[in-house]
C-alpha cells in the first residue's frame, strides 16, 4: 500500500550515458542541495554495469536503467540491506504492472521470472549517499555475460509492453514507501517480507563463491541480508557475496 502523503521524488530523464548510477554520482558532485530523491532515468547505458563489476548490456529503450540518490539516517552497517528494499520495490512494480509475469527474488539482489534473470539492482556508497541502480529488461533481453542463468524481459509474457517512464514512476512509488518503513524501523521486516517473496528460502541450491562452491538448503537471511546455508553435514554458512543457483537452474546459452 502507498502513503499517499509522501513527497513525490524527481524523476530525470537522460538519453544515452556510461550509465545511470554516474549521472547521480555527477549530480551529487554538482548540486548545491540536498540530493535525496533524486532519480535518473537513461535511455541507454555503453557501459552498464552490476555486480563485481560485470557488465549489464543495456540497449536503447530495452530496458528501464535508472538510478536514484538516497541520504540514509540509519547506521552504515545497514546500508547493505537497501539493496533487498529496492529488490521488492521492483518486484511490486512488476506485479502491479505486469502481472502475468511469474516474478520473484533471488539472493542477493535479482528480479526473476521463471528461474531467469529480469532485472536486478546494485547498490552503491558515495560518503553520505548511497546510490540505487536498478535495471529491468522489458524486450530483446541480452544475453548475460559471466553468469549462471539465462535472461528474460517482459515481453516473454505479454504483447502490450509498458515504457521505460511508466515503469519508473511506478518504482520510485514503490520505493518511497518502502524505504520510509527502513528508515523509521530498520531492515528487519523488509527482509522477512523479501523472504516470503524469494524463490530460494527452504530450496536445496549451490553457490558459487570466488574459489569454491556450497551447495546446501537456505535456511533464512540473516538480519543483516547474509544468506544462512545449511550443507549436507550439518554446517551453517554465512554468506555474503556469491551467485546462487537452483537445482534445474541451468544456463545453456549465456556461458
Amino acid at each position: 500500500m502507498i502513503d499517499s502523503n509522501l513527497k513525490k521524488w524527481e524523476l530525470h530523464t537522460r538519453g544515452a550515458c556510461t550509465s545511470a548510477l554516474d549521472v547521480a554520482r555527477e549530480f551529487i558532485e554538482k548540486t548545491e542541495l540536498l540530493p535525496e530523491g533524486n532519480a535518473f532515468l537513461v535511455s541507454e547505458q555503453t557501459k552498464g554495469r552490476g555486480r563485481m563489476n560485470r557488465v549489464w548490456i543495456s540497449h536503447k529503450n530495452d530496458g528501464m536503467y535508472l538510478s536514484v540518490i538516497l541520504s540514509p539516517k540509519r547506521p552504515h552497517s545497514e546500508w547493505p540491506t537497501l539493496s533487498f528494499v529496492a529488490s521488492l520495490a521492483a518486484l511490486q512494480t512488476i506485479n502491479s504492472i505486469c502481472p502475468s509475469v511469474p516474478a520473484s527474488l533471488k539472493w542477493p539482489n535479482d528480479l526473476m521470472a521463471n528461474n531467469k534473470k529480469m532485472g536486478g539492482i546494485l547498490l552503491e556508497a558515495d560518503g553520505p549517499h548511497a546510490i540505487l541502480g536498478c535495471g529491468i529488461n522489458i524486450k530483446n533481453a541480452p544475453k548475460i555475460l559471466d553468469s549462471l542463468v539465462s535472461s528474460t524481459d517482459i515481453s516473454e509474457y505479454q504483447s502490450v509492453l509498458p515504457d521505460a517512464k511508466q515503469l519508473a514512476d511506478c518504482y520510485l512509488l514503490n520505493l518511497e514507501n518502502l524505504y520510509q518503513i527502513w528508515q523509521e524501523c530498520g531492515p528487519a521486516p523488509l527482509l522477512a517480507r523479501w523472504q516470503d517473496k524469494s524463490n530460494i528460502i527452504g530450496r536445496n541450491l549451490t553457490v558459487q563463491l570466488c574459489d569454491r562452491s556450497i551447495t546446501g538448503i537456505c535456511d533464512a537471511l540473516e538480519p543483516d541480508g547474509r544468506l544462512n546455508l545449511v550443507d549436507i553435514d550439518g554446517n551453517v554458512h554465512l554468506i555474503t557475496l556469491g551467485d546462487v543457483v537452483l537445482m534445474g537452474e541451468v544456463n545453456a546459452t549465456n556461458n
